[in-house]
């Protein structure tokens, strides 16, 4: 993977297996923001929309329930970046896989990144000591769907970081 600057947007460049793996990640991600807050497992709701914050602060039931839906109207407002992403990585015979994000979505698609992270860690329970893992004997003791969910959180941290570099530099 790499990240360019190239006129007012990023350059996002991939090879086929880690295009499909971030086809399937904007997929997968298009899917669960169609759902709302309450219809989406307890775990991802949680991870997405929760209300701590609102809970510390002594906000009225309204008021949370209020915040929960700006903080959906957020996520669906990527929508249609989300598929456009998704278009661009569509596999084509002799097409380079990559994706043009304009610097002013830039955030956007790292917040929709890091909205999956989230989910992949609630669903399989990946925690601090499994983000702490650093040699492949120890990820090889995980059960097979947490070692898949945590690399492909890793893999998602560094487009991230990658991303972040390349916007820093400019």
């Amino acid at each position: 993977m790499r990240v360019k600057w190239e006129n007012d947007a990023l350059l996002l460049s991939f090879n086929a297996l880690e295009g499909r793996v971030l086809l399937q990640v904007l997929q997968h991600l298009a899917a669960m923001y169609r759902f709302k807050p309450e219809d989406l497992d307890g775990q991802i709701s949680q991870a997405w929309y929760s209300t701590h914050g609102c809970e510390s602060a002594r906000a009225t039931p309204e008021e949370t329930r209020e915040w929960v839906e700006h903080l959906h109207a957020f996520k669906t407002a990527r929508l249609s970046s989300i598929e456009e992403w998704s278009r661009q990585l569509a596999p084509v015979a002799g097409k380079r896989l990559q994706i043009h994000v304009p610097l002013d979505d830039a955030p956007d698609f790292i917040a929709s990144i890091n909205d999956h992270r989230l989910m992949a860690a609630a669903q399989h329970d990946v925690g601090e000591d499994e983000m702490s893992l650093r040699t492949p004997m120890e990820l090889a003791a995980l059960p097979e769907e947490r070692q898949q969910a945590l690399l492909e959180i890793h893999f998602l941290a560094w487009i991230i970081e990658e991303t972040l570099r390349e916007i820093q530099d400019l």
